[in-house]
């Protein structure tokens, strides 16, 4: 289990892509990622301080605790595919990882959640039975002379044909859910089955002739081909097993030596498979001395036209060279395997030398009409290789050929990578349905193709992620095609009668300047293209080394700032608020202050804002406004008079459907008088006026009173601000540091308002006694600044108030 979070692997999920949720020991969300909102379409305000419930109704906060309690007692980690349902009602699916994050005593205090989206895989599971069928046609194609198996990454058993199950003689049951060790004939060594792992598991297509045993005891040869189908991360999830049956041609191989003591041209001329043999002539040539079997009478192939060459003409002189070699490696003893292609026709070729007397008498040889099964691996390596929605080249497709590119590239030699995301796409799906987003893609997938003038540098790599491949490392260049794919991507689509617009954000890599490798080159585009999207979106970035810093550096900001909280590098400073008339202090603000242990103090300025754009706010301002709240009530119990005790509320926590029973419930926890407590706003949260009036109301009835900060910075309709239960305005220091003739108006304006309105003003930053006897004059209530005290931490504004 993990003691803490540890910030590289975090970067490195962020990096795939993973949704990211934390949640509390009560089962509470805490935290969440955009990737989990964008799934899930909640926004972070609908979710933090929620439970799973929101988005898997089995799952009760303490439901969840509980299983969660009872799993890590015996296991370190929690996996599970789970359905969840998202905002709009539609159906997800996630493969969610929990990992518990313990505190120095061994207590889980958080549970960390890292989910892989799978709902794409689920919601084709229709276009996987299509592929399967796909499969059985092949089959039927080849005239049942095919036997095709699909199993799982780990080589159990998910689907047979019914050829498999004719020529092993089990039945789809007994062999689904099995490995292929059911039909193992121990005819091959270990090595042999280890060599064909090591190739399919390293993501290469492996072709071989394995001898099985059927049910019955008895032996079968089949030619075998499997192809590896590849997930996101470029590891095999499944491999297709195509297999023929040439039990035949294996026995007639071993009967050939008895058969050539005899006059066998009868025999042979009714094997499907072709029988030739030849032998060298003196002068070293070939001479063809039989040709026979049922594929000579349908290719019209004699011993004659074989000897006069007659046939040369339908090859090429490489092929002829090359062939000719492979006669001659069988007249110097070599066993050879090779395929030919004829007239449009494909065969498997063996050759067996014969020897006598220690010598090469003569190659007895067989050919095979594999055309249908040739034609079949071409269907499997293409949906291997391309993309089954868009024909485009896919993540394997393209890997391979940018490896291959970095493999052969020169010195000097650039080439770029253009990493592309489709700006609002998901809002496409969610509103018009998966199958305009299907044609949707198809449509980008064409036009990226007419931008750069070529089908094969473009690859699709999932949902809505295309990259594009160029020779070219001209910057200008590449600007000039960033540019027309922005504009040309950006134009209007129109399905069933509906116009749609989506823009592409576009982050650009070299080779090498950005990564010497493929997934570095990838990693570096796609970071270009985040921080294209953070611009504005609709336009491309170049990567640069400053980029990856500046994310790096959010990101680490970000874990550091979650940490902060349960590692107590938060504290409260306090800043007194005077009575301008008879100078006694009259309330306290909180304020939250953040002393990292190695950058030193951090401005509010710098934390607040992305607490405020991660959700980590709600669970900040909690913290925030009990330790104030508890503050507050040990004074009185030190026997200082009470005081009024101002706490910041941001716009997250004002909307929180459950705000005012938190705040209840913490005065209830501390025990400290509601009449105690002052909760600052701001007039933007004042926007919505019904919702305002009910909270506030609420709070009122409570007997908490509430300012409005920063006052005549924002905009308040005064109907509404007259109607609201308001105690002070506070008007905001950037009025109050400057006293020109505007600001001077502004600050009576507003003071004159408060009167007529009933409220106390408290004017904050008064730093000189100018200031001071500028606000007496207009009758001011109340002040706070560096004039009387700056925010000081407990002990030292202890020692203010008891002396």
């Amino acid at each position: 289990m993990f003691s803490e979070l540890s910030y590289n692997s975090l970067v490195s999920l962020l990096d795939k892509k993973f949704c990211v949720s934390v949640a509390d020991k009560r089962g509470r969300i805490t935290y969440v990622n955009d990737n989990f909102c964008a799934l899930s379409g909640y926004s972070k305000e609908e979710l933090i301080g929620k439970s799973y419930g929101v988005v898997n109704p089995n799952y009760t906060p303490e439901r969840f605790v509980e299983e969660m309690e009872q799993h890590f007692s015996r296991d370190e980690a929690w996996q599970k595919n789970i359905m969840a349902v998202a905002k709009d009602g539609s159906p997800y699916w996630v493969n969610a990882n929990i990992i518990p994050v313990l505190n120095e005593d061994g207590e889980i205090i958080q549970f960390l959640s890292i989910d892989s989206d799978i709902t794409a895989r689920e919601l084709t599971k229709e276009k996987y039975k299509e592929t399967l069928q796909n499969l059985r046609n092949i089959e039927n194609a080849l005239d049942h002379s095919s036997v095709v198996a699909i199993t799982d990454a780990k080589g159990i058993i998910t689907y047979v044909n019914e050829k498999f199950c004719a020529l092993s003689q089990y039945s789809s049951n007994e062999l689904i859910g099995k490995t292929h060790r059911v039909v193992n004939s121990k005819v091959h060594p270990k090595s042999f089955f280890k060599e064909m792992w090591n190739t399919i598991q390293s993501g290469e297509i492996w072709q071989g002739d394995i001898c099985n045993r059927a049910k019955d005891g008895s032996y079968y040869w089949v030619s075998t081909t499997i192809v590896p189908f590849l997930d996101d991360e470029g590891k095999p999830e499944q491999y297709i097993v195509i297999r023929h049956d040439i039990t035949a041609r294996k026995q007639a191989e071993e009967s050939l030596e008895i058969a050539l003591q005899n006059d066998f041209r009868t025999t042979v001329k009714n094997l499907q498979n072709a029988i030739f043999k030849y032998k060298a002539t003196e002068d070293g040539e070939i001479e063809f001395t039989l040709f026979e079997g049922q594929i000579k009478e349908r290719i019209g192939i004699s011993v004659d036209k074989l000897n006069t060459q007659e046939l040369a003409y339908l090859f090429t002189e490489e092929e002829l060279i090359t062939f000719k070699n492979h006669l001659l490696a069988g007249m110097a003893g070599e066993i050879v395997q090779f395929e030919l292609h004829y007239d449009g026709l494909y065969f498997l070729v063996y050759l067996s030398p014969i020897a006598k007397d220690g010598e090469i008498a003569e190659v007895v040889g067989t050919a095979i009409d594999i055309t249908e099964r040739i034609e079949a691996e071409k269907v499997i390596e293409h949906m291997a290789y391309f993309d089954s929605l868009t024909s485009l080249p896919n993540r394997r497709n393209l890997q391979e050929r940018v490896k291959k590119k970095i493999a052969g590239a020169s010195e000097g030699e650039r080439f770029a990578v253009l990493f592309l995301d489709l700006d609002r796409f998901k809002n496409v799906n969610d509103t018009l349905g998966h199958h305009v987003g299907d044609q949707l893609l198809i449509a980008v997938g064409e036009r990226l193709r007419d931008c750069v003038h070529s089908e094969n540098a473009v690859a699709r790599l999932s949902g809505d992620e295309f990259v594009v491949l160029m020779d070219s490392g001209d910057i200008d260049k590449l600007t000039a095609l960033a540019d027309q794919i922005v504009e040309d991507i950006s134009q209007p689509y129109y399905f069933e009668k509906q116009e749609i617009f989506v823009a592409p954000s576009i982050g650009i890599a070299l080779y090498p300047n950005d990564g010497e490798d493929y997934s570095t080159l990838i990693r570096s585009a796609d970071t270009a293209m985040y921080v294209a999207k953070e611009a504005g979106r609709r336009t491309f970035r170049f990567f640069t080394e400053e980029f990856h810093e500046e994310l790096m550096e959010k990101t680490f900001f970000e874990m550091e700032l979650r940490q902060a909280l349960e590692k107590g590098q938060f504290l409260l400073h306090y800043q007194p608020q005077y009575d301008l008339k008879t100078g006694q202090i009259k309330g306290m603000e909180a304020l939250a202050r953040w002393n990292h242990p190695v950058r030193g103090f951090i401005p509010p300025l710098k934390f607040i804002p992305i607490a405020e754009e991660n959700g980590f706010i709600l669970p900040l301002g909690e913290w925030v406004l009990k330790t104030a709240c508890m503050q507050a009530k040990a004074w009185q119990e030190q026997g200082l008079p009470p005081l009024r005790m101002s706490v910041n509320v941001s716009m997250r926590q004002f909307n929180q459907p459950s705000f005012v029973e938190d705040v209840l419930r913490i005065l209830i926890e501390t025990e400290l008088h509601p009449s105690y407590l002052n909760l600052e706003i701001t007039e933007s949260m004042m926007s919505d006026v019904k919702r305002c009036e009910t909270v506030l109301q609420q709070l009122q009835d409570a007997g908490i009173t509430v300012s409005v900060d920063d006052f005549g910075t924002g905009y308040s309709s005064l109907l509404y601000l007259s109607k609201f239960p308001l105690s002070h305005l506070k008007i905001d220091q950037a009025f109050i540091r400057e006293l020109s003739n505007s600001n001077t108006a502004i600050v009576k304006a507003i003071i004159d308002l408060a009167k007529n309105l009933g409220l106390n003003v408290i004017a904050e930053g008064v730093e000189t006694e100018e200031q001071e006897q500028f606000l007496k004059d207009l009758g001011c209530n109340e002040v706070q600044g560096y004039l009387y005290s700056k925010p000081l931490p407990r002990k030292e504004i202890e020692q203010l108030l008891f002396h």
